[in-house]
Order: structure tokens, then C-alpha cells, then sequence
């Protein structure tokens, strides 16, 4: 039986920026990331379970946006049933958030901004 241990905000992803992984040095909103992207993104940040994830996000067309959007229930849905490979991929999506919410933080404070 799968059960939501970890459960992302649903507002927080609009705010979310984070270096493309195609896009050396520059910076582009992770909710406009493609599916390559994203892979990219969890081959990277999931390198012992890639294989696992590349195959259940390909096949259910995750993006960026769909990406800062996941939960434990929706990874479920998704097939990925082992709560260990849920958790993995929702604490690197959390540490995604956090550190682009501090990079945006930094920003305001410098009176820089992301349109």
C-alpha cells in the first residue's frame, strides 16, 4: 500500500528557478523544463536509480512543472510503489525548492527579479 510521507506545497512551484541542465550558466525557470530536462535533472541528482525513474517519467511526459508538483501518492500512481525510490525523488525535488527559494530570496534582496 503506498502512503504520502512527504507532500510538496502545490504554490511554492510557481516560485521555483534552477539552472536548466541543457543550458550551461544560465538560468531558466524549472517549470519550463522539458522532459529531457528533467531526466537530465534526475540522472544527476538520482544517479542509483535513474534507470527506475527514467522509465516512469518518460512514459508519464513529466516537465519541470509536473516535476516541482510531485508527491508521494502521485510517484505511486506513477508506479514507483517502493516508498525508499518515492522518498529519494521527493527529498531532491525538496532540496531543488529550497535552494532556488534562497537564490530567489537573494535576488529580492539585491533588488533583482525573474519575470
Amino acid at each position: 500500500m503506498c502512503h504520502v510521507t512527504v507532500t510538496l506545497r502545490p504554490g511554492e512551484a510557481l516560485a521555483v528557478y534552477h539552472p536548466s541542465p541543457t543550458l550551461s550558466g544560465l538560468s531558466r525557470p524549472v517549470v519550463l523544463w522539458t522532459q529531457q530536462d528533467v531526466c537530465r535533472w534526475l540522472k544527476k541528482h538520482c544517479p542509483h536509480n535513474y534507470l527506475s525513474y527514467v522509465e516512469v517519467f518518460s512514459h508519464h511526459a513529466i516537465t519541470g512543472r509536473a516535476l516541482v508538483r510531485l508527491n508521494g501518492e502521485k510517484l505511486c500512481r506513477m508506479g514507483i510503489v517502493q516508498e525508499a525510490l518515492r522518498q529519494e525523488v521527493l527529498q531532491q525535488v525538496l532540496q531543488l525548492q529550497v535552494q532556488e527559494e534562497v537564490r530567489n530570496l537573494q535576488q529580492l534582496s539585491r533588488g533583482e527579479r525573474h519575470t
